[in-house]
């Protein structure tokens, strides 16, 4: 009886540790990623356009964030409908990101390093492919995900217009 009750008493508070230990994991990768002035909602011409972003590290430690993008799954706030057939167009966009540091990126991809509290700044230049159809919408998702967390990162989502440059 007394083994019973010692080897449920460690199995419980192994159980306990464990919990505790994957709670404060998902609470210390926390962070916060968003558009500097709201402005998520941008014109694209023949030179391209850049958003400004703002990465913050929420949690207790410094993190390493991977910063991504992806074109979204659901259509744009604005609806790209061609002809009759209600086509739904959602271009692919050249998408690289920068630093203040690095200015001359060409990185799909980037990992940036944000201490406990502090905030990086990121820039993501966004260039319309030739053959890419005017007065279309696009919207990407970009995420930073922190290595070694099992959370889906922070995430926010820009729109981009594809404009035609004959009409400037």
């Amino acid at each position: 009886m007394r083994k019973t009750t010692t080897l449920l008493l460690c199995l419980i508070s192994l159980i306990a540790y464990s919990n505790k230990g994957f709670s404060q994991n998902i609470a210390d990768c926390n962070a916060e990623l968003s558009v500097e002035k709201n402005r998520s909602v941008k014109s694209i011409g023949e030179n391209g356009t850049f958003f400004t972003l703002d990465l913050k590290n929420t949690s207790n430690t410094s993190k390493t964030y991977t910063i991504t993008s992806n074109k979204t799954e659901q259509p744009c706030k604005k609806s790209n409908i061609v002809n009759s057939k209600r086509i739904n167009i959602s271009p692919d966009l050249d998408v690289t990101f920068l630093t203040p540091e690095n200015l001359n990126s060409n990185l799909k991809e980037i990992s940036v390093t944000v201490n406990s509290g502090s905030s990086q700044k990121l820039y993501v230049k966004v260039e319309v492919p030739n053959g890419t159809p005017y007065n279309t919408w696009t919207c990407l998702k970009i995420n930073a995900k922190s290595e070694g967390c099992t959370s889906n990162g922070a995430e926010t989502i820009l729109s981009a217009y594809i404009s035609n440059p004959s009409e400037e």
